[in-house]
């Protein structure tokens, strides 16, 4: 991604093990992240192997793409551009997180991919790791940054025309509207409607999937005719030379002096969201969930089993930020937990129905209203 859009902090009681091997760090930077979430069930100490770890600097780790899955997916993303026409094989890095450097045809890839350990802490502290599809969702969608770089796509009227001005103010905190049709979907939260450069780039990655159909699949949409401009300018410069040939990186792993446990210090405090929710939803709760020991499960359980399922679903289809709707499910699970409210086994799914349910109209207040509810 070209700015830093989606956000995630690693739960509290992970935190604050990191923080035991770890002196604070430094003023923290922005990170992208956009990943199913993985719930932290309880809190253990932390293996010497992983205190290790933690305590290593990143640069020291000396980590690197050959020899990893990476490369496989790397390839596999040569061999995707190379079916549709396009010479140009960005060159790919490891790096803080996804992203493309402004203007500059190279990807970014977040350290962690690039070793086990390291990414079992980021399902740990990170919140979820990508998986295959994920990886190769995002290294197309920075393919769409690169191939509109190396030929200075957003200074041709066309371009402009279809897709606006590129040099526009990149604005975090975007209200998309659901389900317009002017825009492909590709990555989760209408993420084409946050600034033209990403309404390219996903356009470009849903027109690069191998398997898909774009021309049955957005017939009838205004966003058809960015997808079929795409084709157009793939057949006329995917074998001509690139206008741009640098490769200048903005952040390489191998000169991260932070190390693993800072990084993760900073995206906390960075990403997290505070809501100050406090009791103003217990009714809700009570409505939601049974009375203490009048049911034989936890209720904070069973959300906690769920969390993942609740934050993907709000998050994919309101827009508004994972690392808001993130903490209002952790502040119901928590909360739940100290009324010590229950649920029916027999009823888990009508419980989680409704948890999402509750969730979605307060991301969608949120989104709309700058407030999750109206409390008088």
């Amino acid at each position: 991604m070209r700015g830093r859009p989606y956000t995630f902090y690693f739960p509290v009681s992970l935190a604050s093990a990191a923080a035991e091997v770890v002196q604070p760090p430094a003023a923290p930077s922005p990170s992208f992240h956009e990943r199913p979430v993985q719930p932290e069930r309880a809190k253990e100490p932390l293996r010497p192997e992983r205190q290790a770890l933690l305590k290593a600097r990143i640069k020291d780790l000396q980590l690197q793409l050959a020899g990893t899955p990476l490369e496989r997916l790397i390839q596999q993303l040569h061999s995707e551009l190379e079916a549709k026409g396009i010479d140009l094989r960005p060159q790919c890095y490891l790096s803080d997180e996804w992203g493309c450097p402004d203007g500059i045809p190279v990807i970014g890839i977040p350290f962690y991919l690039a070793n086990p350990q390291l990414q079992s802490i980021e399902g740990e502290l990170g919140g979820g790791v990508e998986s295959e599809r994920d990886i190769l969702m995002y290294l197309r969608h920075e393919a769409g940054h690169a191939f509109a770089y190396a030929y200075r796509l957003y200074d041709t009227p066309a371009w402009k025309q279809l897709f606006g001005d590129y040099h526009q103010p990149y604005n975090e905190e975007y209200k998309p509207k659901p389900f317009s049709r002017r825009y492909v979907n590709h990555i989760p939260g209408w993420y084409a409607q946050k600034h033209p450069d990403e309404d390219f780039a996903e356009t470009f990655a849903v027109w690069l999937t191998p398997g898909l159909d774009w021309r049955h699949r957005y017939r009838n949409w205004p966003a058809l005719k960015k997808l079929t401009y795409v084709d157009v300018l793939a057949q006329e410069l995917g074998h001509k030379p690139t206008e741009v040939h640098l490769e200048t990186h903005d952040v390489d792993a191998d000169q991260m002096e932070e190390t693993v446990a800072d990084y993760y210090r900073s995206r906390e405090l960075t990403e997290r969201a505070d809501l100050e929710i406090g009791e103003k939803l217990d009714q809700e709760l009570f409505l939601l969930f049974e009375p203490p020991a009048a049911a034989p499960l936890a209720a904070s359980q069973l959300l906690t089993d769920e969390r993942q399922t609740l934050i993907q679903a709000a998050s994919q289809y309101t827009g508004v930020q994972r690392a808001v709707v993130r903490s209002v499910v952790d502040h119901l699970i928590a909360r739940t937990g100290q009324l010590k409210l229950t649920a029916q086994a027999d009823r888990v799914s009508a419980y989680i129905t409704r948890a999402s349910s509750l969730v979605t109209a307060l991301a969608m207040n949120d989104l709309y209203t700058g407030r999750l509810f109206d409390a008088d």
